[in-house]
């Protein structure tokens, strides 16, 4: 992905900018790609409640 950039024409000041703007996406990615990275997927942990029917919410948060 040896693409170039032309920025003839523009003022020194412009160029600069447009190389600063290339370093901002090419940390962006980076960090977009530890992020990935870093997620596991989360497995809770269940049991067999052995209940007939259906809970209510009510009933199972009663006690607090």
């Amino acid at each position: 992905m040896g693409e170039k950039i032309d920025v003839h024409g523009l003022l020194g000041e412009q160029v600069k900018l447009v190389e600063e703007f290339v370093q901002f996406l090419r940390q962006k990615a980076k960090r977009r790609e530890k992020e990935v990275k870093g997620k596991e997927e989360v497995t809770f942990a269940s049991w067999p409640l052995e209940v007939k029917g259906q809970l209510k919410r009510s009933e199972i948060y009663d006690y607090l």
